[in-house]
């Protein structure tokens, strides 16, 4: 049965472990995770071509104009956008892709994708997943609480998705066993579309 490579929208609330996973993943599979491209300046330990491509207003906007994106769009003052060679590029050498994003753009995702396959992932339950926000020490009462009513659209959105997979507290091994295996499966699945974008940016 012929093989075709697979596009993955990894989703799910702050503190679950979405990055651990990638990691792992890219690591496990050879995975190529789409960076995205922003015109905003580099943040202290962000690297270029590592947590995103960064470029000039500028250049992004001649970027817009040659047609060179899936999506963009302006947050706050700066663009940000994923490039289409983040996708077809390695598509085309037969690796799989991995977008990891927020609820807002696996909505987007599924909307304007057709062909790639959605991954809910989530902690045992609400309790778990709090007890790992307030253990990175990273959030203030008020940055918790927002993590919190996020949360809640999240799950709103479960159904929605393809697959749910639990990373539980010190098995993340498990959760990449699991999308592994969902790879693999979906890869020789005769009735998936081809990815393609639906709609043009």
């Amino acid at each position: 049965m012929k093989e075709r490579q697979v596009v993955v929208i990894l989703h799910g609330p702050s503190g679950v472990g979405k990055d651990a996973v990638v990691d792992a993943l890219r690591e496990r599979i050879g995975i190529h995770r789409a960076t995205s491209t922003t015109s905003r300046a580099p943040r202290k330990g962000e690297e270029n071509g590592v947590h995103y491509h960064f470029v000039s207003r500028e250049e992004f906007e001649e970027m817009i104009a040659a047609g060179e994106f899936a999506e963009y769009a302006k947050v706050y003052q700066d663009w940000k956008g994923l490039e289409r060679r983040e996708l077809f590029d390695p598509l085309e050498e037969g690796r799989d892709v991995i977008i990891r994003t927020d609820v807002q753009g696996a909505r987007h995702w599924r909307q304007v994708m057709e062909g790639a396959i959605s991954i809910f992932l989530m902690a045992e339950d609400r309790e778990a997943l709090r007890a790992r926000l307030i253990a990175r020490n990273s959030e203030d009462p008020e940055s918790l609480a927002r993590r919190e009513a996020e949360l809640h659209a999240e799950m709103d959105d479960v159904e929605r998705n393809d697959y749910v997979v639990l990373n539980r507290q010190g098995r993340i091994a498990e959760a990449v066993d699991e999308i592994a295996a969902i790879i693999e499966r979906e890869r020789k699945n005769p009735d998936r579309p081809d990815v393609r974008l639906r709609v043009e940016v």
